[in-house]
């Protein structure tokens, strides 16, 4: 039962409240309604110039005075600026894009009074039945769309896909197209489409509001004490995330983007173009001034929640511009006040304080003053090349010079490998001892290589070590030579862990 009695209060605050109920209670609720539906709903504008209402309702005025006299006593003006006020809030007065001149629109609390006095008014016929295809529709689509089983998708296409076939079929067969809607189907379709788009039109007001509660709350967030830019921008991205990924939010950007799809737009035109062939709906089009001219009525409303939220970047801008002038301001007012203490009379030079002290005179290193760097000694070569023969050239083996190889790296990794599997450690003497030098000097520097790479190996740059270059050929028995290496020390992984 608690439920139950906060819906009670809240009722109770609606119907109190609220500016739609409101609206119907007032005194001249029937003055209100009659002249906002004629201006805005029947003439179907989104906006009316400020000035043009005022004209407007002042022949209104006369007109009713004259059939009941001093029955209207206020200004034109006076109800507009009463009906736009924050106790009333039946309309709204304000100026939009680069012209400066005030426009009023309907809130969204007129726009759902309106709707309710326009649902009592008797229709042509009440659609049930295509109120109840449009519901089985929507069922339908929902459970098609949200299917995830590939079978189960594929079987509702291959149906979908039979009876297209058997109404293609049977067209050939017969030359003529069955199951036409008569012209009481075609009627109360129409009506059905003309009465969501007028809920489309209301539904607009509520996204545009949405769109002022953030300004409004952006405003209030300024004038809160010490607010920073960084805040004010997390803030309104924030809240405009919030909004576009909102339902409400992302079924407005989705119809937003489909009515501005060319493609789409042509579509409703055609459609709309092809209803005026149709003999059932003659006396409907004439009643109905809503359905032929909803593509510019659309894209007027969008463009005035498009514009809001524009309007609500514009602020964001300004806002920050403000804040960015009056710190620069703050930066000018310091800088004068430190030019103010720099030129100020020096004071006694016993009433001066030292502000800082250095040890020491001031030492001047300039780069002209270094010495051009000269070599120590220069080499001199007196000696001649000795001269050879053609005999003596025969005898030379040039093999060497032109004859291509290659170190195996990973030949030398495994050969050090396998000698870490009897032993922690291993120096590189070491592995040359075991496995001879088979390719000269590149040998040996590709084993200083692969120490320089593995962080676990280690190359003591401090401690030399002499290598005897010992060959597999016994012929270069007698060119042995000995190189002086830094100690290289190759170890498990272990080892280096340790």
């Amino acid at each position: 039962m608690k439920s139950v009695r906060m819906d009670e209060e809240r009722l109770a605050w609606d119907l109190q409240h609220a500016p739609s109920i409101r609206l119907l209670k007032a005194d001249n609720a029937a003055l209100i309604v009659g002249f906002l539906y004629h201006q805005f709903k029947h003439a179907q504008r989104v906006s009316v110039p400020l000035s043009e209402l005022v004209e407007q309702l002042e022949g209104y005025l006369e007109h009713l005075n004259e059939l009941t006299p001093k029955r209207y006593v206020s200004s034109a003006q006076k109800y507009i600026s009463e009906w736009a006020d924050d106790e009333h809030r039946f309309v709204r007065i304000s100026v939009y894009g680069q012209s400066d001149v005030p426009a009023v629109e309907l809130t969204s609390d007129t726009e759902r009074a309106i709707g309710w006095l326009e649902d009592m008014h008797a229709q042509a016929f009440v659609g049930t039945e295509s109120r109840f295809l449009l519901i089985m529709q929507l069922l339908r689509d929902i459970v098609q769309q949200s299917t995830e089983d590939p079978t189960e998708r594929l079987a509702q296409l291959e149906q979908q896909r039979a009876e297209l076939d058997a109404q293609i079929a049977a067209i050939r067969d017969t030359g003529r197209v069955d199951n036409l809607y008569t012209p009481t189907q075609v009627r109360e379709r129409f009506f059905e489409a003309s009465q969501l788009a007028r809920q489309l039109l209301r539904d607009f007001r509520l996204v545009e509001e949405r769109f002022r509660e953030i300004a409004h709350s952006i405003q209030a967030g300024q004038l809160q004490p010490g607010m920073r830019k960084g805040s004010l921008v997390e803030f309104v991205l924030d809240a405009d995330e919030e909004l576009k990924a909102s339902d409400q939010g992302r079924s407005f950007y989705s119809f937003w983007e489909f009515l501005m799809s060319p493609s789409q737009g042509d579509e409703l035109k055609n459609l709309l173009e092809e209803l005026d062939n149709l003999d059932e709906l003659r006396g409907a089009l004439d009643d109905d001034h809503l359905l032929p001219h909803l593509p510019g009525y659309l894209v007027t409303a969008g463009e005035k929640i498009v514009h809001s939220n524009s309007r609500l970047a514009e602020q964001l801008r300004r806002l920050l511009d403000e804040q960015t002038l009056a710190e620069n301001r703050r930066v000018q007012e310091l800088i004068q006040e430190i030019k103010q203490e720099m030129f100020l009379p020096v004071q006694k030079e016993s009433e001066q304080t030292a502000w800082m002290e250095l040890e020491g005179g001031p030492e001047t290193l300039l780069v002209m003053e270094r010495e051009l760097w000269e070599p120590s000694q220069t080499q001199a070569f007196n000696e001649q090349p000795l001269t050879v023969n053609e005999e003596d050239l025969q005898e030379i083996d040039f093999t060497r010079l032109y004859r291509q190889f290659a170190v195996d790296e990973l030949l030398l990794r495994q050969r050090i490998d396998s000698l870490l599997e009897k032993k922690p450690l291993v120096r590189l003497s070491e592995v040359l001892a075991t496995y001879p030098i088979e390719k000269g000097l590149a040998e040996v520097l590709t084993y200083c290589v692969l120490a320089a790479r593995d962080p676990r190996h280690q190359i003591d740059a401090f401690t030399n070590e002499e290598i005897a270059l010992v060959t597999s050929d016994p012929a270069n028995i007698s060119r042995q030579r000995v190189l002086v290496l830094p100690q290289i020390s190759y170890r498990r992984s272990s080892a280096h862990a340790e």
